[in-house]
């Protein structure tokens, strides 16, 4: 490791996430895996957890500062609100940085660029103003903020290529590429977790993500009805806003027992269910750079994903290899097409994706993240 002078040491505040150990979703994985890493690297970080979402609240996990403080309960202003309350927390604490984590928490920069002296940095993970979800008027406040990310902060950062073009199009906005950090998932035995669903390891179908309908998880249980595996589809995740949406696939789902809710799974419990599936599938109609597919392929687990361009900047291609197989979003007839190909062909795709994880593992290394973000911190602090 590069040694640093004392000057090189930044203080830093991580603000719009649940707060850490991740126990949520994407965001909070990334920020979790980044703030551990650039306190490796000599750096000062503090993470702002929401204070009700953890029953322990210890003031440091691996070196990481911890600050918990209340998110409203009214559903849709929540990240704001804890935004608003970290943001204030952090006038006059001597921070380098405040990094704001998403859209709707970005909108606070406004506030840090008029009542400190810190660098503001906005990293978007994703177009949450498109996000089917919200209604009317938390899409028009989501596209305020995402005005907001291009034209407050000293700099903005997207974890996608795909967002960069957007942003240079949309915004005229030039921002730094961040790929998103994860921790390669530990291989984990078959244990309580395929114990309880009644899995056997390598024949099941493992989708991961909140149940959202831009997620389009019911497209994927169409296409899984329609193919002709006995392979069951393992559907790993929780609402998020969308109780509705998720009657509604259970729905869908019913009589049908090789279609299998888990609810969310963390930790040891989800490498486990990932480790030991036998194909990952993703249906998403809209991300950022979505974790879970990466976490999958660094797991070297068979993947179906759908063509979008997030999706095929981290598998490297939109026309599908052996072990990274894409189809054109939305057909569910070419998804039904490929879970039957998959399902018959298990071997060959394990051995077309162990290239794909070794090539994930080198760009989403927590290493290589934390170095992308120094570079761009310090172009924000010389902006």
């Amino acid at each position: 490791m590069k040694r640093r002078r004392k000057g090189d040491r930044l203080k830093i505040a991580m603000i719009g996430t649940r707060g850490m150990p991740a126990n949520y979703g994407g965001v909070e994985t990334v920020v979790d895996v980044l703030s551990r890493e650039l306190v490796k690297r000599g750096h000062d970080v503090t993470v702002f957890c929401r204070s009700e979402d953890y029953e322990l609240h210890p003031p440091m996990v691996d070196g990481v500062r911890l600050v918990y403080l209340p998110a409203a309960q009214t559903p849709g202003v929540g990240a704001l609100a804890h935004a608003l309350r970290a943001t204030l927390w952090s006038v006059g604490r001597g921070f380098d940085v405040l990094h704001f984590h998403a859209l709707g928490p970005g909108v606070m920069s406004v506030l840090a660029r008029m009542l400190t002296r810190s660098s503001v940095v906005v990293t978007v993970h994703g177009r949450d103003d498109r996000r089917e979800k919200w209604g009317r008027a938390a899409r028009t406040v989501l596209r305020v903020a995402a005005s907001i990310s291009a034209r407050v902060p000293h700099a903005t950062f997207v974890v996608s290529e795909t967002l960069a073009g957007e942003y240079a199009q949309e915004f005229r906005r030039a921002t730094t590429v961040v790929p998103n950090s994860t921790h390669a998932i530990p291989s984990r035995a078959a244990g309580p977790v395929l114990e309880r669903f009644g899995l056997t390891p390598g024949r099941y179908f493992v989708s991961i993500g909140r149940l959202v309908p831009e997620k389009a998880p019911h497209e994927l249980i169409t296409a899984h009805r329609a193919s002709l595996t006995d392979m069951p589809l393992v559907i790993v995740g929780g609402a998020a806003g969308t109780e509705d949406y998720v009657t509604h696939l259970r729905k869908m789902a019913e009589g049908d027992e090789t279609v299998i809710f888990t609810g969310p799974l963390y930790g040891d419990d989800l490498a486990e269910a990932l480790s030991n599936a036998g194909v990952f599938v993703t249906s998403s109609h809209l991300e950022g750079l979505p974790t879970a597919l990466i976490e999958a392929g660094r797991a070297a687990i068979p993947i179906i994903a759908s063509d979008l361009p997030p999706h095929c900047e981290i598998l490297g291609t939109s026309e599908g290899l052996p072990g990274r197989r894409c189809y054109p979003v939305g057909d569910t007839v070419a998804l039904a097409s490929l879970i039957d190909l998959v399902a018959e062909a298990i071997p060959e795709e394990q051995l077309g994706v162990k290239i794909l994880a070794g090539e994930l593992d080198a760009r989403y290394a927590p290493a290589r993240t934390a170095e992308v973000h120094e570079r761009g911190y310090l172009m924000a602090r010389g902006s």
